[in-house]
């Protein structure tokens, strides 16, 4: 592509389209870089310099939105090329070492089909309860926000009710199937998700997205919206489940935690924890995932803050939709997914999924193991 094509970002996320890359890096006097399934390469395209850099910026801030970045240079945007059909990219803008950089992110069109996800059923159950708190947590870029778009749409088509969202910046455009669908972006529509959070109740929704779970306001009004009636959705970065709720519980005062406990095993409709990891089998990536339900232990264990044994209680709750995420790195590594070293390097415990590879079990794995041979061998019997 020649160098003038690139006096429009939108040349550069073309050319990060055509190669499939799910971020692209840019910043002055540098090479470009793209992240290609989850590996950072360098690429041959043109280097931007500085004026290039200021030049990019005001093409995609609004004048309000530099006036915002020049007091404080990070920001978030959406940003639409002019040429539609390379789609949206979510932008962050910001200064190192004393100069201008950005990272895009490509942000699929369209509606999220759950199908193409290649997760477990039991989330998309989720999406059936009518109120309480699902969460999708993970470390930046494990792809959280695409359940979570195909969470609103199975909703979207399904139902007849009001979703709100409240994002930064707005990510997925939701197209109005069955629902009404109000999507509100922090810094344009909204001064911030705690203002907007404190009229969003009155604005009548049955389901609302919080785009991430960032202070103790958001989670208190999050909590509250849940307890009345509410079907909330959010983010939270954080690395598996339990330490998600955790998280949850320390955003408040060693005297409020009683409370939250128990509003938290109320509302609680599940928790994903996600990694995305390259596939042996085919291009891309495909997630691994950590499930954890509302199911009355959970909610008895949340209730008393025994927080430790969720994770035993998630080895032997298959049944109910729920599992570790070394149990999900042995399904995906015995179907050919993932090849094993890269799923030994994403385990939790090392050993433990070693062994289950093998199909040796021990403790609780192993009594789970051999009632359910049992109750098999009962059916088989009983045919």
């Amino acid at each position: 592509m020649p160098s003038d094509a690139f006096d429009r970002l939108d040349g550069y996320l073309a050319e990060m389209v055509a190669c499939r890359a799910s971020d692209l890096f840019l910043r002055a006097d540098a090479s470009p870089s793209c992240r290609v399934d989850g590996r950072v390469e360098r690429t041959t395209l043109a280097v931007p310099d500085l004026q290039d850099m200021q030049r990019y910026t005001e093409q995609i801030l609004t004048p309000i939105a530099i006036e915002r970045f020049a007091a404080s240079p990070d920001i978030d945007v959406a940003y639409t090329p002019a040429d539609a059909s390379l789609g949206r990219f979510r932008i962050n803008l910001f200064m190192q070492r004393g100069t201008l950089a950005l990272a895009a992110r490509a942000i699929p069109s369209g509606g999220v089909e759950f199908d193409s996800l290649n997760l477990p059923s039991s989330v998309l159950e989720m999406a059936d309860a009518t109120s309480g708190l699902i969460l999708i947590v993970g470390p930046t870029g494990c792809g959280k926000s695409t359940p979570l778009a195909a969470l609103l749409h199975h909703i979207n088509r399904t139902r007849a009710e009001h979703i709100m969202t409240i994002e930064d910046p707005i990510e997925f455009v939701h197209d109005e199937a069955k629902c009404l669908i109000h999507q509100r972006q922090v810094g344009y529509d909204t001064e911030s998700f705690s203002v907007a959070l404190r009229h969003v109740v009155r604005q009548a929704p049955d389901v609302i997205l919080i785009g991430e779970m960032r202070d103790r306001d958001t989670m208190e009004t999050a909590l509250s919206a849940a307890l009345t009636g509410h079907l909330i959705l959010s983010t939270l970065h954080t690395t598996n489940v339990v330490q998600s709720v955790d998280r949850i519980l320390n955003y408040f005062p060693p005297e409020a935690r009683t409370q939250v406990q128990a509003d938290l095993a109320v509302t609680l409709v599940g928790l994903v924890s996600m990694r995305l990891l390259p596939r042996a089998d085919a291009v891309g990536r495909i997630p691994a995932v950590e499930i954890l339900r509302g199911t009355p232990t959970v909610r008895r264990l949340i209730t008393e803050g025994e927080l430790t044994e969720l994770y035993d209680v998630m080895k032997r709750s298959d049944d109910v939709g729920m599992m570790t995420l070394n149990h999900s790195l042995v399904e995906l590594t015995r179907q050919g997914a993932v090849d094993e070293a890269t799923a030994l390097r994403y385990a939790p415990n090392t050993d433990e999924f070693q062994l289950n590879l093998q199909g040796m079990y021990t403790g609780i794995d192993s009594i789970d193991l051999r009632t359910s041979d049992e109750a098999l061998r009962a059916a088989e019997e009983e045919d």
